[in-house]
């Protein structure tokens, strides 16, 4: 990233208030909090004097040091230890000290001493960091907080001292640090180096620094305070202070503290995003191989339904079908077999009793209309509506469900977090799946396969089924013509035989188109399964989409803070 371009503070704010709702970043909000914090004092304390934080362990002389610097009596020096139990700002008249003094550290003013050997500067005496008093690294905290340098004080004993160590890996990337090896007079010069040697290993090694990059020294803060410099190290470090207190220098540190912050929240952001984007394609992947794995049973469930809805679906057919047929045998097709063999009774028993034969015709007409809307009714309920008994709907959601909610649970999340419904959510989708289809399958596919039907039969069908009841009615008419030139006319009788003939050749047409839409059915109900399998990946795709959005605004807003950091 660009040093000299970065991110405006309130947009950074602004972008790490939305990122904070991913689950993974919840509990680290504090954290990033500070670092936001951190990175806006870097960019808009330019021109302030630097603040150095002296930190270290119990007895490595911080307070010796700083009176050495300041070339007067600040700080108190003791032999009981800690000697610090608060954190002590020690700044020149003039400086602005409001954020220090927020964090409750006391504020003592001085004046410069023209003795001191880098007077003029903001120093923070901090507790020790290896206190049996915890709560003291706690106020050395907040203090580094606030400061531009760490002077790390260290004495022989202290150098790989793990809590001082865990302490600085919280401001390794984000904080200029120094390595100060104290009591160098009373070390020999191979010790101070093997001592200067292991403070930049572990900085190398624990606090993944490079060991060039953290300056280390050997001194002796006593002797300094008596203008003496035993190790001849000093001054090489009066030189390393003098220059970060440079306006161009210190400017330098605190955008470097900045960047460090800046690139803390990328990397927590960037893990948290990542950790995201896998636990939810964990999720969809185990939401769609648990509707992967009901399916079967689903569509044996669906094909048991259209089965016992098939009577309907004949029907259906044959009606469809009627309203592309012409003649005598498309009003045959609008009845059921039942109603067709009603009217075939009616034509037999007109020939010995019109009377009777009409109303045999009536009755199985009335009965054959009830009779399909009660099957209208039942079919839709049979295939739509849960059975009583039925829990093989239940038990499939609830078993699509088990794993993605394992891995919810598993997660510390709600299931809902991830966009995971209920069982019973899921088990309104799967009816809701059930009913749009069976609408599908008794309008639209009925009609698709009644159409290619029809491509064939309006060609052999009906020629087939109109053709002797032509030939009957020409045959008629030639008998009425003749009869009514040369006599003698024709017998009631005869037309009434002729009647019941047409009716029984139109009552068999009826029955044999009848016959040829079996094939016509069973494609309707292969286009409702195809149509059910098509509703089920519908619905689980959108279930996956539903987990795919889930947590959308906070992993946009990673994805755009990411950029934002990496852009500039």
């Amino acid at each position: 990233m660009d040093e000299t371009n970065l991110p405006e503070p309130d947009e950074l704010q602004r972008l790490l208030s939305a990122v904070v709702s991913l689950p993974a970043l919840s509990p680290h909000a504090a954290r990033l909090e500070r670092l936001r914090q951190d990175y806006v004092r870097g960019v808009e304390r330019k021109d302030a004097p630097l603040s150095v934080a002296l930190v270290g362990a119990t007895g490595a002389g911080k307070s010796t040091l700083l009176n050495a610097l300041a070339g007067q009596h600040l700080a108190r020096e003791g032999e009981n230890r800690p000697t610090s139990t608060a954190s002590t700002v020690f700044a020149p008249a003039g400086a602005d000290l409001e954020s220090l003094a927020r964090v409750g550290a006391s504020v003592v003013r001085y004046t410069a001493s023209p003795h001191g050997l880098w007077a003029g500067q903001i120093f923070i005496d901090t507790p020790d960091l290896n206190s049996v008093a915890t709560a003291h690294r706690d106020v050395a905290r907040a203090a580094l907080e606030l400061a531009d340098v760490a002077l790390v004080v260290m004495h022989r004993g202290s150098v790989a001292e793990a809590s001082q160590l865990q302490f600085l890996a919280e401001f390794a990337t984000r904080r200029a640090l120094v390595f100060l090896i104290n009591f160098a007079d009373e070390l020999s010069a191979e010790s101070r180096e093997a001592l200067k040697a292991q403070a930049r290993k572990l900085a190398s090694e624990r606090l993944g620094l490079s060991q060039d990059a953290v300056p280390a020294f050997a001194i002796s803060a006593r002797s300094a305070r008596e203008g003496k410099d035993v190790s001849g190290e000093f001054g090489a470090f009066l030189f390393h202070l003098r220059e970060l207190a440079t306006q161009a220098v210190a400017s330098r540190v605190r955008r470097g503290n900045a960047l460090g912050a800046l690139g803390e929240v990328a990397s927590r952001v960037d893990t948290a995003l990542r950790d995201t984007e896998e636990l939810i394609g964990r999720t969809r992947f185990s939401l769609e191989a648990g509707l992967t794995r009901i399916g079967e049973g689903l569509h044996h469930d669906f094909d048991m339904r259209l089965e016992l809805a098939h009577g309907h679906l004949a029907t259906e057919v044959r009606r469809q079908a009627a309203g592309r047929f012409w003649g005598p045998a498309a009003w045959g097709l609008r009845l059921s077999m039942w109603g067709a063999g009603g009217l075939g009774a009616a034509t037999l028993l007109s020939r010995t009793s019109l009377p009777v034969g009409l109303a045999v015709a009536a009755a199985s007409t009335a009965l054959d209309a009830v009779r399909q809307r009660t099957r209208a009714h039942a079919a839709e309920s049979a295939v739509v509506e849960p059975f009583e008994d039925d829990l093989t709907v239940e038990a499939a959601a609830r078993a699509a469900l088990t794993e993605a909610r394992a891995v919810a649970h598993a997660s510390g999340l709600e299931p809902e977090t991830l966009g995971i419904p209920n069982t019973q959510t899921l088990l309104t989708e799967l009816q809701s799946a059930r009913a749009s289809t069976w609408r599908y399958t008794a309008t639209t596919a009925v009609a698709g396969a009644v159409s290619d039907w029809w491509s064939v039969a309006r060609w052999l069908v009906l020629p087939l089924i109109n053709l002797p009841l032509f030939v009957l009615l020409g045959h008629v008419g030639y008998r009425v013509v003749r009869a009514y030139l040369e006599g003698p006319l024709l017998s009631t009788e005869y037309f009434l035989n002729a009647g019941a003939l047409f009716m029984l050749l139109a009552g068999v047409g009826a029955l044999l188109a009848s016959a040829s839409l079996a094939g016509a059915g069973r494609a309707a109900h292969r286009a409702g399964r195809a149509r059910f399998s098509q509703a089920l990946a519908t619905l689980s795709g959108r279930l996956g989409e539903a987990v795919d959005d889930s947590l959308r605004p906070g992993r946009e807003a990673a994805r755009r803070l990411l950029a934002l950091i990496r852009t500039r």
